[in-house]
């Protein structure tokens, strides 16, 4: 059976002790680490950073977030979802799959690696022109491109949909929406993977994203074979620096109708 629980090594402070024992949630502590070191991007993608630095100062430097992420390998939760398939015996040829909020598309080339359709989808036009740049010219027929916001947001058929740290930028007022459409655009058997912030994210309250507490996390599984579940709060790094994390990492299947 698919580990649900984590549990951290450290025992968790008293404010922070579970209220249940069979609480799905660990506290992860530990220290800022290493600043990573600068990526840099490749030549034939540098006029785009060139063209995002010259934005307002107070605008997001979304070139810059790519730069400082081009180098990470596919993140763990997405192999895990993709293990959780190899388990239930699924083949991945011919499945497509929704990276939402593709980024620099780290992600989305193991996805085409490993032979999925896939459509990655990102606000920023920016980030899928560095996307399409990186990807092998013999892969390029499985990918499609949609440069589009959370909020009002379609989305097709998919049986992976795949969120990783995009969703809780969706505006509070439109994420429930957003959840409902993502729900309805998995077929039956179909998995979403991605993460939640917690409401003691040390951005709860000083900008206009989602947060969720773990019984609102618990309601928005219902409807779901919840396959992972994972709490997670410590203190780390963000592109602008040090800070608090707190967040839900999820992998949920759609279960097929008897």
């Amino acid at each position: 059976m698919p580990d649900r629980i984590a549990r951290g090594r450290p025992r968790p402070p008293a404010r922070y002790t579970l209220a249940r024992s069979d609480s799905r949630r660990r506290i992860v502590r530990g220290g800022a680490g290493p600043v990573p070191p600068p990526i840099e991007l490749p030549g034939s993608i540098g006029p785009f950073a060139l063209k995002e630095k010259k934005t307002p100062s107070v605008a997001p430097d979304w070139a810059g977030y790519y730069r400082w992420t081009l180098g990470r390998p596919p993140r763990e939760l997405l192999l895990r979802a993709l293990d959780h398939v190899n388990w239930e015996k699924k083949s991945w040829r011919g499945r497509t799959a929704i990276d939402l909020g593709c980024g620099a598309g780290n992600d989305t080339l193991e996805l085409l690696r490993r032979g999925w359709r896939v459509l990655a989808i990102d606000q920023q036009p920016v980030a899928l022109k560095v996307l399409s740049r990186r990807v092998p010219s013999r892969q390029r027929r499985l990918l499609m491109l949609q440069a589009a916001p959370m909020e009002g947001l379609s989305l097709p058929a998919a049986d992976l949909i795949y969120a990783s740290f995009s969703i809780p930028f969706c505006a509070p007022d439109h994420f429930h929406a957003l959840w409902a459409t993502i729900q309805r655009a998995l077929v039956p058997g179909g998995h979403f993977a991605g993460q939640l912030f917690g409401n003691r994210d040390e951005w709860f309250g000083k900008r206009p994203l989602s947060f969720h507490s773990i019984r609102q996390v618990r309601a928005l599984t219902r409807g779901y074979q919840v396959e992972l579940l994972r709490e997670t709060e410590e203190e780390g790094r963000s592109f602008e620096g040090p800070k608090h994390w707190h967040y839900f990492e999820l992998v949920l299947e759609k279960p097929v109708a008897p």
